[in-house]
């Protein structure tokens, strides 16, 4: 069972999503909101949810600029009747995009993809402790074991990433999107469109720079750098002392 929750200043978009969320078994809906910035603090500090439907032409707020925050929560998908959005829709990490008026059928197909996609990373994640996996690195009859705990990050280069860990570098033709949902969210996180950190490799944040090593410094990109600042203050040791 996946939850789900529906973002849109539109009452009837939400009836739309709502109605066929109550039709397609396998999917609970947890909320709905007309309010973006209420949802953003449901949604990131009240309920768990699985699946964000996100319009992203709302006036208070971009849904572009909510699944910036949302998405190291949940899986995103996109609503919108402008189609032009997709490309950035996308750039977000957005798992899929609906384009408006929404027939139940895509919406079924939208669903199942998504759902997929959680149950391969849940694996991933349930797997991880097992510590090695094995990549392609594009060379005939050629397997590659690695480990999590060896990797210092990740940069993507087109259709390839290139893996660097303490003993070297490896590339293999997975694009950042495909690679950043099989990695355990608990030890990764992307902090740019180009690069993946290890959380346990990071050694300091010097202002819009992630330190990996003397030598390794990484910029945090603008689309990237609220989830990353929250990530890092929900792992910051805190006095409860007033000052």
């Amino acid at each position: 069972m996946s939850t789900c929750y529906v973002i849109d200043d539109e009452e009837h978009a939400i009836d739309t999503l709502v109605n066929y969320i109550n039709k397609l078994p396998g999917l609970n809906l947890v909320g709905t909101s007309l309010n973006p910035l209420n949802a953003i603090d449901e949604i990131t500090n009240t309920i768990q949810v699985d699946i964000v439907f996100l319009d992203v032409d709302m006036p208070e707020i971009s849904g572009l600029d909510v699944a910036d925050i949302i998405s190291p929560h949940t899986a995103v998908i996109f609503t919108t009747a402008y189609p032009n959005y997709a490309v950035q829709a996308f750039e977000k990490n957005g798992s899929d995009f609906l384009l408006k008026p929404i027939s139940f059928e895509r919406f079924t197909k939208s669903v199942t993809k998504v759902q997929n996609l959680i149950r391969s990373k849940k694996v991933a994640e349930t797997h991880h402790e097992d510590e090695q996996f094995f990549i392609n690195p594009g060379i005939k009859g050629r397997i590659i074991q690695l480990s999590y705990s060896e990797i210092i990050y990740i940069e993507g280069l087109k259709n390839y990433v290139m893996l660097y860990t303490v003993d070297g570098k490896h590339i293999t033709y997975l694009s950042m999107r495909e690679i950043e949902k099989l990695l355990p969210t608990s030890r990764f996180t992307r902090i740019h469109k180009s690069y993946i950190v290890s959380i346990e490799k990071i050694k300091s944040i010097d202002g819009n720079n992630v330190i990996l090593s003397p030598s390794i410094e990484l910029p945090i990109g603008i689309s990237f750098k609220d989830s990353f600042i929250q990530l890092i203050n929900s792992r910051t040791l805190r006095s409860g002392r007033k000052v």
